[in-house]
């Protein structure tokens, strides 16, 4: 503990102009002493007062702080809340899209943005004294968790770390992992939300309370379904229409309006309606406007109209028409929008900030809200409990529950926030009632060795290098606790098995005389007649055979055998669970050396990167490996920079549904590098599958007509022509784009300059 008084964090909280929390002045004092942080609390407990205050103290040191978060949108907003907090001269933002002030003492940036600078140890790394990671629960994400993992396993150790995330039930053993691999770190855990939550059940066009004082499902609730139930099932010439009627009714979108309305009616306003969908969340938004709803007053409509005009002021008119301008101002006027990935940034920030001001007094959303971005609402409704996912219809679980109704209840303003669940057969009162008291939701490893992290990692610290770092790894810390028990077993039966060699090896020639005997029992399932004969000949002339305790010995003997056999695959159990990343690193390094890559000593011991390994560590994407395959072997080569973007985006790796063709019409030259890509990634797929290693996704031409539309001059409203024949949205094709002019920046093909930009700042 340092001796100087507690001035920083006395003269920090003065300025908050607000008391901290105790969970708040706990971490703090933690960071303050110097010590890393993990901080797990609630949606909307003030976690982020922690990471602003470990951005004062690099500044009050002289030193540098980042501040990572998981998604763009969230990172834009840390940046303008840093940027009042701490001026905007001391304040950038880094997020692969967007680069402001890369120097600035305390700079906002996505995990990704972090992770590539550690690999390729850039010189903004200089200075710094204080990384915080914002919603650090995200490595356990399946598709980009391991960023975090591998962010804070390259992070150096006198750098100080602050780990905010949501609360998870095993917060002692991630910081106990954290702890072990770092050093010193405070845990600190804050259960309590800071409003309380009520849950509620809509039905039949009632809301009811879902649980009792007791913390049981309602009895009303109860009997209102139960006869709701009976109703539907009875016999009678009106049993069918009903049926017709149910799904619609039962799933919220029977009557929508009206659904609003009543919420609006209970002042249960401002709300968020989680929809899993894109296309239901613009479909909610089209019935409000066709039903007329109207939510805001009349004095309203200047002040929406001036924020939507500003947030949409670089769009030029023709982008605004092809992107439904009209109609989305149309639902903003009248207090509802849509907020989704689908949308282009102008839109999605603009329902944003009108939400937070009160403006928008609904908002229709995909679960993508939930994560991290500031929109605190009285009420969170949702639809159902089943959402679409690539390996198709999920429930959602505990953790997912708690996260998305944790947007109810703004601090400050509420006495209580309201989860209001619309009741289908699938979304019983109980099952609800055991989501929102399930107290259980632990954080699970997501971390895998990709191409990419293999290359960065051996040429950082060779192959005795990287595989240690494994060893360290959260994921290897929870496989070594999920076989402890296994161990234990392992250890037991080691010491069963001396025992009983002990007592077998007593007995001169006993072990020769079990083996003729296993060797009989083998002749005798399968060896001619005279094998048998010979081999029993044998065991009978032995000397061990007239003993009086043979049986004994033989059953003691039969027992060594089964516990010998139970603990190799004990033993195999734990390689498999223990190993499990190693051994992918060195199956990785293999293909990688096939094809030129790296280059192993003949051991596998050492390794040294080719020219064209460096160039695959300095590409991140999915399909990391076919990109620098079709950089090495010239597939994209002798393209101009438009159709290299309209290629390259095919290898992005991100689409759920694959698109058969390309809609709309391309130049030769495209087609034959996209000819040439498919070739190359299905040779690339054998040798996957060759090596055990699981096979990159396939190219998905979905996006490329459209993005050599735009990235040869002709905008987006005619590139949005081309992208709907594939079913993309607005914002997926802003998205697509972006990350297309990143990509080919990264192959060193072609500077992202060379390209047209976005006609709109992101942030």
């Amino acid at each position: 503990m340092r001796t100087q008084d507690r001035s920083q964090l006395s003269t920090f909280s003065t300025e908050l102009g607000f008391s901290l929390d105790d969970f708040q002045s706990q971490a703090c004092r933690a960071l303050e002493d110097d010590r890393d942080v993990l901080v797990c609390a609630p949606t909307g407990a003030g976690k982020t007062v922690v990471g602003e205050f470990a951005a004062y103290l690099a500044l009050g040191a002289g030193g540098r702080c980042f501040y990572t978060t998981p998604v763009k949108a969230l990172s834009n907003q840390k940046y303008l809340d840093l940027s009042r907090r701490f001026g905007d001269d001391r304040v950038g933002l880094l997020t692969g899209d967007v680069s402001l002030d890369s120097h600035a003492p305390v700079v906002v940036m996505t995990t990704e943005v972090l992770r590539s600078m550690l690999h390729g140890r850039s010189p903004l790394l200089d200075g710094l004294t204080h990384v915080v990671m914002d919603e650090v629960h995200y490595l356990a994400d399946r598709e980009r968790g391991a960023v975090w993992e591998e962010t804070i396993l390259s992070l150096p150790g006198d750098v100080r770390l602050t780990s905010l995330s949501a609360t998870v039930s095993n917060a002692e053993e991630f910081g106990g992992w954290l702890r072990g691999l770092r050093g010193d770190l405070a845990i600190v855990v804050e259960e309590t939300r800071p409003v309380p939550l009520t849950q509620h059940m809509l039905a039949g066009g009632r809301l009811f309370d879902l649980l009792s004082p007791s913390g049981r499902v309602d009895e009303t609730l109860d009997r209102y379904i139960a006869h709701r139930q009976l109703v539907e099932a009875a016999p009678g010439p009106s049993t069918r229409r009903r049926r017709r009627r149910r799904g619609a009714e039962t799933s919220g979108a029977g009557d929508l309006p009206g659904t609003v309305t009543r919420l609006e009616a209970e002042q249960l306003l401002p709300a968020i309606w989680f929809r899993f969908s894109r296309k239901g969340c613009d479909e909610a938004v089209a019935e409000c406007l066709h039903a007329s709803v109207r939510l805001t007053e009349a004095a309203d409509t200047a002040a929406i109209r001036a924020i939507a005009e500003r947030h949409t002021a670089a769009l030029p008119p023709a982008d605004l028409d092809a992107i439904g301008h009209t109609e989305w101002l149309d639902g903003l006027e009248r207090g509802f929008a849509a907020h989704h990935a689908g949308l282009v940034p102008a839109f999605r920030h603009a329902v944003e900030e009108l939400f937070a001001r009160g403006l928008v007094r609904v908002v229709f959303a995909t679960e993508t809200l939930a994560v991290g971005v500031n929109m605190p609402a009285r009420t969170v409704v949702l639809e159902r409990l089943v959402k679409p996912t690539a390996d198709g219809p999920v429930r959602l679980t505990p953790g997912e529950y708690t996260q998305l109704t944790g947007r109810a209840g703004r601090r400050g303003i509420d006495d209580e926030g309201h989860a209001v669940v619309l009741w289908t057969p699938e979304s019983a009162p109980a099952t609800v009632a055991g989501l929102a008291g399930a107290r259980s939701y632990p954080l699970h490893s997501s971390l895998r060795v990709g191409y990419n992290t293999a290359i960065n990692l051996v040429s950082r610290r060779g192959i005795a290098g990287a595989r240690a770092l494994l060893h360290r790894s959260f994921a290897q810390f929870q496989a070594e606790r999920s076989v402890a028990a296994l161990d234990d077993a392992v250890r037991a039966n080691t010491a069963l098995l001396r025992d009983l060699d002990a007592e077998l090896t007593e007995v001169e020639g006993f072990t020769e005389y079990r083996q003729l005997c296993e060797r009989l029992a083998a002749a005798r399932r399968g060896a001619d007649a005279g094998t048998v004969t010979a081999l029993a000949r044998a065991v009978r002339s032995h000397p061990a055979h007239r003993r009086g305790d043979r049986d004994r010995l033989l059953a003691v003997a039969a027992r060594r055998a089964a516990v010998h056999e139970d603990t190799e695959r004990m033993r195999d159990r734990i390689t498999a669970a223990t190993g499990r990343l190693v051994e992918t690193l060195d199956r990785t390094l293999a293909l990688l050396d096939e094809r030129g890559y790296v280059l192993l000593d003949p051991y596998g011991e050492s390794v040294h990167v080719t020219d064209d390994g460096r160039r695959l560590g300095r590409i991140y994407c999915t399909n990391d490996l076919l990109v620098a395959e079709c950089v090495r072997t010239g597939a994209w080569s002798g393209l101009d920079p438009a159709e290299l973007a309209a290629v390259a985006s095919s290898a992005l790796g991100e689409s759920r549904r694959r698109t058969p063709g390309v809609p709309g019409r391309t130049s030769p030259a495209i087609d034959e590098a996209l000819r040439a890509t498919m070739r190359l990634w299905s040779e690339l797929a054998a040798r996957e599958e060759h090596h055990g290693l699981r096979v990159s996704p396939d190219p998905d031409p979905v996006a490329v007509a459209a993005i050599h539309r735009w990235a040869r001059g002709d905008g987006l409203a005619a590139a949005l022509r081309v992208a709907s024949e594939g079913g993309l949205s607005a914002g997926d094709l802003v998205r697509r784009y972006l990350r297309t002019l990143d990509l080919v920046d990264q192959t060193g093909l072609c500077r992202r300059d060379a390209l047209p930009p976005v006609s709109f700042s992101p942030t």
